[in-house]
């Protein structure tokens, strides 16, 4: 009964072990020097649940103490894993082991944006709370330091340090004996050639290295055996760790995953790697067993690590791309839907994708002021339960437009404002019509696309509510037809406010026919996203001092408006019309529900109104008619007649 007992408790472990007798305990030492065993016994790589569960406090499964210890003994590994794995947090326990276990470690960890190694300084920062072992072991001079550009944790004389990338220019002078480059797909290729990787271009004990290469030599000519071991200078050695979530074949990461795969299968060919490296000579010091890939898709997870009901969301889509890249750790040619993920980055005006049109040379970044000699259109999508309020705005230059603002909202994120007073407004829709009001006070207004159901008649009034005007507005109305007559052409105010009826199909069909056409056109273009950006937001939110809606929300909103566009399938209904929507999924209790498309949907009417503007031609200025003969004969030059081409063009000179 003891021994089933004991099978049942240990069965998350998912070791069957037929003989016991075959096993051994490595903490049966000698009374003698206990303790350093102890400490050397830790320090193994096999060993790292023992040191993350006595001083860490950290429980893991086996799975992750492997991964923990293959990625230790490896130079150049990479981490490919499920959305929800947890690569974040490994990396995080990962890192404060490697300071605790290497003296004067410098660890430096980098995403794309701060927020992403903010999240790998968060996690760590809880480990240190709940570690009493640690914090004891480490003394008071440690634990974690936030400052306003970086945030270190401290373990000893070893440093971690998580920094913002930006363009690179402020971080360039940086050394460091480990890198973590986490969620790698989003960290721009050139910044992390020229700048990051440079960082661990010395090695962690340059003398002790130089003598050892030297002792290494000589020992070689004397035709004798070195003592020192390689695997002991490889375990000081200075290390990069890639990692994140697959994302598309045409990205650099899988770049990077096909050459590390092409080194690995090499087995150390000589022919092999001089093709990798097209041909020329194998670098001297390379040596290809520092190489290492660790991809773990949802199948080979524990069962119960995810939630099984999310992941089924997931897997219950047609997007069998999106799902493979997210929860398989394969990466994806493309994406299945109508908005091709190659086509949408194809619009990102940025040094490598260059844009050009008569007017110049495009390349531009997310902004939160306009231009005042730019006219730009807004998309309003106003829902507000399950979907977010959402705001795209389109700046129109004369032969291109450009996505330049996007911003969302709901109904728990205004509650939870208010509670901060953040906001005054207690009325949902009157905050949102506020923020309206505010766009138009620094992106100037053309137009309003917005949706006139899901809240979008609440959100009109609120525009032109007497008592929500402040001083200097005006009352914002609907358009004015010239074919069909409204209540409020006559009302006071500005009347650019277009209603849109997403009921009526064929508008649904030119929009997004025309939008797609935009896009394969280059007329309509993202901004360029990369760290520089959010470099540059960040420090853009902190000169302002912008508590909330700040440019790096900005930023990353466009990123989640380019996700939204790429899963937007097309299909028909039962009566043969086309329809634009998002997956069906399935959640909890089998009931089927849609992913979100607010910011696509803002983006849709933006874009449909920009181009009924863009299009429409501009009417011939109106010219007073009359006078006196004798004047109009003396005048040589204009046309002798105003009207259409066809009538002027022929009566030219008939009273010559």
């Amino acid at each position: 009964m003891k021994n089933s007992s004991k099978l049942i408790k240990d069965a998350w472990l998912n070791i069957d072990v037929p003989d016991e007798s075959r096993l051994f305990n490595p903490l049966d030492f000698n009374r003698e020097d206990f303790h350093l065993k102890l400490t050397w016994l830790m320090m193994q790589p096999e060993y790292f649940y023992f040191i993350c569960k006595e001083i860490l406090n950290v429980e893991l499964l086996p799975v992750q103490a492997l991964m923990l210890q293959e990625i230790w003994q490896r130079k150049f590994p990479m981490l490919i894993a499920s959305r929800g794995f947890g690569k974040s947090f490994i990396l995080s326990v990962y890192a404060i082991l490697r300071a605790l276990i290497m003296p004067g470690r410098k660890i430096i960890v980098v995403g794309a944006a701060f927020r992403q190694s903010k999240i790998l300084f968060e996690y760590m920062d809880t480990i240190w709370k709940n570690a009493p072992l640690l914090r004891d072991i480490v003394g008071p001079n440690g634990g974690p330091r936030r400052d306003v550009d970086m945030c270190r944790m401290n373990i000893g004389s070893s440093t971690v340090t998580c920094l913002p990338l930006g363009d690179g220019s402020k971080i360039r002078g940086q050394r460091a004996n480990d890198i973590i480059a986490d969620e790698f797909a989003s960290i721009p290729r050139e910044i992390f050639e020229n700048v990051v990787a440079g960082f661990a271009a010395v090695t962690a004990s340059p003398v002790e290295n130089v003598k050892y290469i030297a002792s290494k030599k000589r020992a070689e000519e004397l035709g004798q055996e070195i003592q020192l071991d390689d695997d002991e200078v490889l375990s000081h050695g200075n290390q990069i760790i890639l990692s994140g979530t697959a994302f598309y074949d045409f990205n650099h990461f899988a770049e990077y995953w096909k050459k590390w795969r092409s080194i690995i299968q090499s087995n150390g060919n000589a022919k092999k790697l001089q093709e990798i490296f097209g041909g020329e000579e194998i670098p001297h010091g390379f040596d290809w067993t520092q190489y290492s890939i660790i991809r773990i898709p949802f199948e080979l997870l524990p069962q119960g690590f995810m939630d099984d009901a999310q992941v089924a969301r997931s897997k219950a889509t047609v997007h069998s791309g999106i799902y493979e890249m997210e929860f398989g750790a394969c990466f994806s040619s493309d994406s299945n839907g109508f908005f091709k993920r190659s086509l949408i980055e194809s619009c990102v005006a940025s040094p490598e994708n260059t844009i050009t049109f008569p007017s110049g040379e495009v390349k531009y970044h997310a902004i939160t002021k306009g231009n005042p000699d730019i006219k730009y259109v807004y998309g309003i999508d106003p829902a507000s339960e399950v979907d977010n309020f959402s705001i795209t705005i389109i700046g129109l230059w004369p032969d291109h437009r450009r996505i330049v603002y996007c911003w969302t909202t709901t109904r728990t994120d205004h509650k939870e404002k208010i509670k901060a007073g953040l906001v005054k407004e207690t009325d949902f829709y009157s905050y949102c019509a506020r923020k309206i009001r505010d766009l138009m006070k620094v992106f100037p207004c053309a137009e309003i696309a917005m949706d006139a159901q899901g809240g979008g008649i609440a959100v009109m009034e609120a525009l032109h509510d007497k008592d929500k005007i402040q001083e200097g507005e005006v009352a914002l109305w609907p358009t004015i037809d010239e074919d069909k007559e409204k209540d409020t052409d006559g009302e006071p105010g500005l009347h650019v406010l277009e209603m849109i009826q997403f009921a009526k199909s064929d508008w649904v069909v030119e929009a997004n026919h025309g939008m797609r056409k935009d896009f394969e056109d280059k007329a309509l273009l993202f901004p360029y996203f990369d760290s520089a950006t959010i470099g540059l937001a960040i420090s853009d939110d902190k000169i302002k001092d912008r508590k909330y809606d700040t440019l790096e929300d900005c930023v990353m909103e466009i990123e989640e408006l380019k996700d939204e566009l790429s899963m937007i399938i097309m299909t028909q209904t039962t009566t043969g019309r086309d329809k634009w929507d998002t997956p069906e999924v399935k959640i909890a209790g089998g009931k089927k529900d849609r992913l979100r498309k607010d910011r696509y949907s803002a983006l849709l009417m933006a874009n449909m109104s920009a181009r009924t503007i863009q299009r429409t031609p501009t009417p011939p200025p109106f010219e007073h008619l009359g006078g006196f003969a004798t004047y109009i004969k003396n005048q040589d030059d204009g046309p002798d007649f105003v009207g259409p081409a066809w009538f002027t063009e022929n009566m030219r000179g008939i009273y010559d």
